[in-house]
């Protein structure tokens, strides 16, 4: 349902129903550059799905152009509809893996077919983490002892494990209530030993850095929540999400805000009660009221939650996974 700027997504969303978007030769895509990792390499986005790019011209940060599929030698070539270049990907995958694919890939690496296994799919996607089972396993069986919070454990496991930080399960307790409004009674740690987790997270660029936030007034606190910012390798913020708890009514909202270039250009919401329906309306009507071009969409819960955010997708090429 969409209403003005804003997109409403009012269907229950199945992590493992995905839609079918399969491309084909000759399929026509749209292509962003990302980033210029040199030697005329580059990260890229194709129909949704991020790779890596060999160009033999040089291509600008932020660049986006349509481009027609083929195949030579093993190799997806796009071929630029406004030249003449050829842009050479080895690996590209090129269609959204449906459910029988993907529950074969979680077989084969020995998770769950659940939709705990497949957030952490997304999450070390995004992160640009080789799949291993054994890791994925460590992770899964962890992650499953925070019961109500297993996805967000996933999630914050995964950022420890890629930037090498050692932990225990208590100070991921602490750090999990910190950063999620849980009950002071629940947290198991002291807040240096959060801190310290925290800090250790924070002082390893060019991936996700987590605060958490309070809100006070004069009268005490009105609400407490946590910032979560993802940074590429170009140090540009690319994903801001926010999470409140907002005491008065213990309403809690998220919000995924979606960055290109510096610039914001698409936010995600939801949150408990009507009121977040109106608090979008105000929003968009802000936002335009002072020329931003930035959509918004009403979702699931689900969808946005912690910090893989449901983003990543996986894709399949030629019937190989």
């Amino acid at each position: 349902m969409v209403h003005g700027g804003i997109s409403v997504y009012t269907g229950q969303l199945s992590r493992l129903g995905l839609p079918k978007q399969t491309l084909r030769e000759g399929s026509q895509v749209l292509v962003r550059i990302i980033a210029d990792k040199g030697g005329g390499k580059y990260e890229g986005s194709v129909a949704g799905a991020r790779v890596s790019i060999s160009s033999k011209q040089p291509l600008a940060t932020g660049t986006t152009f349509t481009a027609s599929i083929t195949s030579k030698n093993g190799q997806i070539l796009l071929t630029p509809n406004f030249g003449e270049t050829n842009i050479a990907q080895q690996t590209f995958e090129l269609s959204v893996m449906q459910n029988e694919q993907l529950a074969t890939l979680l077989q084969n690496l020995g998770l769950n077919q659940d939709d705990l296994s497949y957030h952490l799919l997304q999450q070390m996607k995004q992160l640009e983490m080789k799949l291993e089972p054994s890791l994925l396993s460590k992770i899964y069986n962890l992650s499953v002892k925070f019961k109500g919070k297993e996805k967000r454990a996933a999630e914050l496991i995964s950022i420890l494990a890629k930037k090498g930080i050692d932990f225990s399960e208590e100070e991921l307790l602490a750090l999990l209530n910190e950063l999620y409004s849980a009950d002071n009674e629940n947290q198991s740690s002291s807040n240096e030993n959060q801190n310290v987790l925290i800090n250790k997270i924070n002082s390893i660029k060019n991936t996700w850095q987590l605060l958490p936030y309070e809100i006070v007034s004069a009268v005490g606190p009105l609400a407490k929540g946590s910032l979560g910012f993802f940074v590429d390798e170009a140090a540009s913020l690319k994903l801001l999400n926010i999470e409140c708890n907002w005491l008065s009514n213990n309403h809690k909202y998220l919000f995924s805000l979606e960055y290109l270039n510096g610039l914001c250009t698409n936010i995600k919401m939801s949150g408990e009660g009507t009121d977040v329906t109106k608090l979008a309306y105000i929003l968009d009507e802000r936002l335009s009221a002072n020329d931003k071009q930035i959509s918004i969409e009403l979702v699931e819960p689900e969808l946005i939650e912690g910090t893989a955010c449901g983003k990543e997708e996986f894709f399949a090429f030629g019937g190989e996974i």
